[in-house]
This record gives C-alpha cells, sequence and structure tokens, in this order.
C-alpha cells in the first residue's frame, strides 16, 4: 500500500514529479530528471531502482546505454549491466560481502553479470573463480571482466549434488532465475558437483548467491568445507538456512555476521568463518 509519506518521498526524488506521475499510469519508459541533473529514459521499474539506490547513486556516475543496459563508474571499478545492476553493487557496497580479500583466492559462485567479481578484485583479491550457469550473462561478464583487468576463472555452470544438467522454467533471465518453476520458458544449465568446484578452485574465500542451489553444500565432505577460511551464503528459504547452519557448525566453522536483507521472501546472507582449530 502506498503512503502519503512514501509517495512525497518518491515525487521529491525528481526535478520533473508531473512526469512520473505520468510513468507510473502510462507504463512506458520517460524521460526523468534527478536532483543532481541526471536525466535517464527509464520505465517505472526502472526508476525505483534508481529511487531506493539513490544514495549510492548520486555518488557515482552512471551512463544509460540502451533501454536497459547501464554503465556504472565508481571511484574503484566500472561495470556494465541491466537495470537490476544498479541493485546488486548498492548491495555489495553496503557490506553485504565485506571481509577482508586481499591477496586471496574467491569462488564466486552465481558470477550474474560479474559483478561481483569486479568488487572482490577491487577489494584485493588475487584472482576470482567465476561459476555462472546462464550462457546470456557470460558476454557481460567478460566485457566486466575485461573493462577492470580482473585476475579471473569463468565457468558456465551452476553447482549441484552431482554433474549432469538441469532444465530451468522461467519467466525472464533475472536475478530470480532458477528459483520458481512457473512460466513457459525453457532452459538448461549444466551442473557441476559442489565439492568438485570447491576443490578445483583453490579458493581461500567462497560466496554462493545460487537461487536454492546452496542446499547442494549439504553434500560437501567437512574435509572439503574446511578448505576455505571464509564462506558466505545467500539462503532463500529458512529451510535451506537452518539445515546449512548445521552443516556449517559442524564442520568446524563459526557464524561471523547474519544479515537480514529485510524483505518478505525471508533471503538472508550469513557469513562463516572457520575455527583456528578445524
Amino acid at each position: 500500500m502506498v503512503t502519503i509519506k512514501g509517495m512525497l518521498r518518491t515525487l521529491s526524488m525528481v526535478k520533473n514529479p508531473v512526469t512520473l506521475i505520468n510513468l507510473k499510469l502510462r507504463k512506458k519508459s520517460v524521460n526523468i530528471t534527478f536532483p543532481n541533473g541526471d536525466a535517464f529514459q527509464v520505465t517505472w521499474s526502472q526508476f525505483r531502482s534508481f529511487r531506493d539506490c539513490y544514495t549510492f547513486v548520486k555518488n557515482c556516475q552512471i551512463q544509460q546505454i540502451n533501454d536497459d543496459a547501464f554503465k556504472i563508474t565508481t571511484d574503484k571499478y566500472q561495470l556494465i549491466g541491466c537495470r537490476v545492476l544498479i541493485d546488486v553493487v548498492t548491495e555489495l557496497e553496503s557490506g553485504f560481502y565485506g571481509y577482508d580479500y586481499r591477496g586471496k583466492v574467491v569462488l564466486d559462485v552465481g558470477g550474474f553479470e560479474g559483478e561481483s567479481a569486479v568488487f572482490f578484485w577491487s577489494r584485493g583479491a588475487k584472482k576470482v573463480v567465476v561459476y555462472e550457469p546462464v550462457l546470456e550473462h557470460h558476454p557481460v561478464i567478460c566485457e566486466n571482466i575485461r573493462l577492470n583487468k580482473v585476475n579471473a576463472e569463468v565457468h558456465s555452470e551452476g553447482i549441484g549434488d552431482s554433474d549432469g544438467e538441469r532444465v530451468v522454467a522461467y519467466v525472464e533471465i533475472d536475478l530470480g532465475f532458477g528459483l520458481g518453476t512457473g512460466g513457459s520458458n525453457k532452459l538448461t544449465i549444466r551442473l557441476k558437483e559442489v565439492s568438485k568446484v570447491i576443490a578445483e578452485s583453490g579458493g581461500d574465500i567462497a560466496k554462493f548467491d545460487c537461487e536454492g542451489a546452496e542446499l547442494s553444500l549439504l553434500t560437501v565432505p567437512k574435509e572439503t568445507l574446511r578448505t576455505l577460511e571464509y564462506v558466505m551464503v545467500e539462503f532463500h528459504t529458512p529451510q535451506i538456512r537452518k539445515q546449512l547452519i548445521e552443516k556449517f557448525n559442524s564442520s568446524g566453522f563459526t557464524v561471523s555476521r547474519d544479515i537480514d536483507r529485510g524483505n518478505k521472501d525471508g533471503i538472508s546472507v550469513m557469513h562463516f568463518k572457520r575455527k583456528p582449530d578445524a
């Protein structure tokens, strides 16, 4: 439900509020100008990303490449990607994956458009090993790696209990791809057994944001998990969260951080640190 306070906050975010009202009603893209003078041709959903992330947006440079492609430039990196890239980078910069990456190899499962790989590299990682099963994202990943001269290794698989394939039904390929079962579109993705992924990466640190596939971590031998010093997992259901907390605790890890993303879906991010004697 829209409140008066929320509506006023939204209208105050732009220099042309009348146009914004038309945007909401017409469901077409229009030119919106923000207080800092930046102007973009956006849809309502695109505008919401700018509005909700404006604290970050106003402190960087954003260039609109086409209808749903943007280039973000900060003092540490450059990124290109679709509209939701703004939401993702805002999360990264707000500390969801804050840690000391200097000199570490980072395993990045759920690479999306390469933004987290660039983030880890900008924070001092010596190498990032990316797994992203949606081939549509790979040209963007490769371009972001090139733009930022990232030492990266990119794989076109997702993780699973075993090697194989999975057919995913979806509405559109977005951040939630793989979570639901609805949609008339079908995409076959390749899976690699998660224990192999961890072992072959040589990773010191791992991030798993893979839309429910994090459940496969339950099958990883404890000694394989303990090759990692620090693990960050985005949980997509309370049930998976409970099971994996038990798994990491029994494998010699303690909870370092527990981040509630504050949405109704119950999605959270948890950081696990290996005990010194594990």
